[in-house]
């Protein structure tokens, strides 16, 4: 089926600056991952438990929603702010729980999801934003450290802090307190729970740049090897932890897998002939959060990974189609799985996702990807609330999937 623009029918939708028009295949074929993140920060996904029955209803009607859709793992987001959703001895349980930083939950959150989903065979992947300390907010860092629990590591190390100029307080990447705070927290999720991975997005440095009076520059400064520019230094301190972390896993329990899911633009092949087919204006994790991931790719520093596509094939700066295909030819060669990350909550919106076929015209087309594994959908709740925009193309999707008929 050749792709035209749904409001425009007879434009037809090309790869980026050619006039070669993309064709979406008929053909699809079940793929060994087919998966959605489970957001906890802000209670996106799920409430704040006010009873222990109501909220494990919730959770098991995740799996229940799961089993509809034909999903066979879980990315359940367990560390949204440098705190818990599970018993730890490092970080304060998430607010996002009980309303309360370090307010105990009636149970075990990760205990009863790892348990479940071994029951009915889905995966669970413990999601973890491992630097970020907060949202953007209004307070002074002073008065925000000082509102933490005692138990939170930015709490005990306000001077590993650092934000950026909307205010979002981070752990310092560059610095080794906290790179060692980073594995302890992933290896003690390792040794307590039986997850089949871990997995980080996309928050290494902020997407705002750091503020100008409160940043990693005084540690650049000292750096040892004096002929990296700022970014270097940068990007070495993110891929250092990343690397390191990998052994440690594996030192741990090589079944685990250990995967990321980066902004879905390494960089523009307008500037550097690696990078994909995209506007050199777009935003580009390689430069703006210092995620190397085409090195972590070539290197097999981890064991999977999700960019995150997010773009209509349509776009005019980056274009869903270019971008997969950029991501398959990475990965060829090694043994890094490339599952793609698909934005479902754009489904349906005005000026996003108008075809109702947008999104099952992405899985079809990535299917057919030969080093595609599978797909990995944003957000949890798009696939369960009747009254969302997106629902009718998210039945689409159930149909493309093999999930049971209503």
């Amino acid at each position: 089926m050749k792709l035209f623009y749904y409001k425009e029918k007879e434009k037809p939708i090309c790869y980026y600056e050619t006039n070669e028009q993309i064709v979406i295949p008929e053909k699809y074929q079940e793929k060994e991952m087919r998966a959605f993140w489970v957001s906890t920060v802000v209670n996106i996904d799920l409430p704040i438990m006010e009873n222990e029955l109501t909220y494990k209803n919730k959770l098991d009607e995740m799996f229940d929603v799961a089993k509809e859709f034909n999903i066979n793992a879980i990315f359940f987001q367990v560390r949204p702010l440098n705190d818990a959703f599970y018993q730890s001895e490092l970080n304060p349980y998430s607010k996002f729980i009980m309303g309360e930083e370090d307010k105990e939950p009636l149970f075990d959150v990760l205990e009863y999801v790892v348990k479940k989903g071994k029951e009915l065979k889905i995966e669970i992947h413990a999601w973890c934003n491992p630097y970020r300390v907060s949202l953007n907010n209004e307070l002074d860092k002073k008065s925000f450290i000082e509102s933490l629990s005692d138990k939170n590591f930015a709490k005990k190390r306000p001077d590993l802090v650092i934000r950026d100029s909307k205010n979002q307080f981070i752990l310092n990447p560059v610095k080794e307190e906290v790179k060692k705070f980073i594995i302890d927290s992933m290896l003690e999720i390792v040794e307590k729970y039986d997850v089949s991975g871990i997995h980080w997005d996309d928050y290494f440095y902020p997407y705002a740049p750091l503020s100008e009076d409160d940043n990693d520059l005084g540690d650049f400064e000292l750096r040892e090897n004096k002929s990296q520019s700022l970014e270097e230094y940068r990007r070495f301190h993110i891929t250092d932890v990343i690397k390191r972390l990998n052994v440690e896993i594996k030192n741990k329990n090589n079944k685990i897998k250990f995967g990321l899911s980066p902004f879905g633009i390494w960089r523009s092949v307008k500037n550097d002939l690696r990078g994909s087919n995209s506007a050199a204006s777009t935003s580009q994790s390689y430069d703006n959060q210092y995620a190397d991931s085409y090195d972590w790719v070539k290197n097999e520093y981890i064991d999977y990974i999700v960019p995150q596509l997010y773009w209509e094939f349509g776009h005019p700066v980056a274009p869903f189609a270019d971008l997969a295909k950029w991501w398959n030819n990475l990965v060829e060669g090694t043994n890094v799985k490339l599952y793609i990350g698909l934005g479902i909550y754009r489904q349906g919106r005005e000026g996003e996702y108008e075809n109702p076929l947008e999104v099952v015209n992405q899985i079809k087309y990535v299917n057919n990807l030969p080093n595609v594994s599978g797909e990995v959908f944003f957000t949890y709740h798009n696939f369960k609330n009747k009254e969302e925009v997106s629902y009718p193309g998210v039945l689409e999707v159930k149909k493309l999937l093999g999930g049971k008929n209503e």
